[in-house]
């Protein structure tokens, strides 16, 4: 599901769940208010394109990620 708020923010965190073929992002705001999520293929032009979105919605200050045991 795909959800966009246009909220301006000048730090935003990334959040990612992995799975093999696709990885699914969500951006959230210093609120903690979720700013929009994304999902984008598990391939080098996939991984920029998900920091390049993320970066739409202001400086990445950081990016967390589930557990990856399996990948």
């Amino acid at each position: 599901m795909n959800q966009t708020k246009m909220i301006n923010t000048e730090y935003v965190i990334g959040g990612v769940d992995i799975h093999k073929d696709i990885h699914v992002a969500a951006v959230v705001n210093e609120s903690n208010q979720v700013l929009a999520s994304e999902s984008y293929p598990t391939t080098r032009h996939g991984y920029k394109k998900m920091l390049i979105w993320m970066s739409s919605f202001g400086k990445v200050s950081r990016v967390g990620i589930e557990c990856s045991g399996r990948y």
